[in-house]
């Protein structure tokens, strides 16, 4: 990629979400702490797996797992350091009707690129509010609980139409902290997310066109309560646009 730093992540949000969800990202980033050595050999870890994804060494499935895996063996209050959480938790935004997302750089750390392959963010959320049902093509993430609890519904993509998505429900559970949700193109491509406590924090990576001649469609938000049932479990949703999105499903 030729894009520097800033404004890859710049492009992106915009992309993925709007300028209103994300707080102050041309002109604050959250700085990361100082990191532990198991932090430090966790994210240098994570930094391979996704090269290795971007690569074409390991399918997106493959990521997947490895991040779950990783995540499993970093304890939280090392984490919540390394992400300077006092400071992002202390300064959070709470809207009314949708989430909110602070950059966190790892950048400045010792043993990391300059440039890392994946985006890092602090999502935060009041109760009742959502990240709404959404997929999403030629990326992968990762939500992690630190604070609070999240329902969380994912969905496999099955069918792609100009007006509507057909989907199979494949999740539908609370998340409590240290609980990890991962999504890509290959597994549990739709998720939903609505925050069940108050404050609901969550650390986010997004790793955005990991084919860079793919095509990438930031978010595609679907309807699937009120979308069609069909057999075997299948659900045939409308397609939305975003206020619509966040009207429907922002606030309950």
């Amino acid at each position: 990629m030729n894009l520097s730093r800033g404004i890859f992540t710049r492009d992106m949000l915009l992309s993925l979400l709007t300028f209103s969800l994300i707080k102050r990202v041309d002109t604050v980033g959250a700085v990361a702490g100082t990191l532990k050595p198991i932090v430090r050999k966790w994210l240098i870890e994570m930094e391979s797996a996704t090269r290795e994804l971007r690569h074409g060494k390991i399918t997106a499935s493959d990521w997947q797992r490895q991040i779950e895996s990783l995540l499993s063996r970093v304890e939280l209050p090392d984490l919540l350091t390394a992400i300077d959480y006092d400071r992002l938790a202390k300064t959070a935004v709470f809207p009314d009707d949708h989430e909110s997302a602070d950059n966190v750089d790892f950048s400045k750390n010792e043993g990391l690129p300059a440039e890392l392959s994946f985006n890092p963010y602090f999502y935060a959320m009041r109760r009742g509010v959502a990240i709404v049902p959404h997929g999403h093509r030629n990326m992968s993430s990762m939500h992690m609980m630190i604070k609070g609890e999240a329902h969380s519904w994912q969905f496999e993509r099955v069918l792609d139409e100009e007006r509507y998505m057909t989907i199979k429900p494949t999740a539908d559970k609370a998340l409590k902290v240290g609980d990890v949700s991962t999504m890509s193109e290959q597994k549990n491509n739709i998720h939903w997310f609505k925050a069940l406590s108050e404050p609901v924090f969550m650390f986010n990576i997004g790793v955005f066109r990991i084919n860079p001649t793919g095509d990438f469609s930031g978010r595609d938000y679907i309807d699937p309560v009120g979308g069609e049932k069909l057999k075997d479990g299948l659900i045939r949703a409308r397609r939305l646009e975003l206020k619509e999105a966040y009207r429907l499903y922002g606030k309950s």
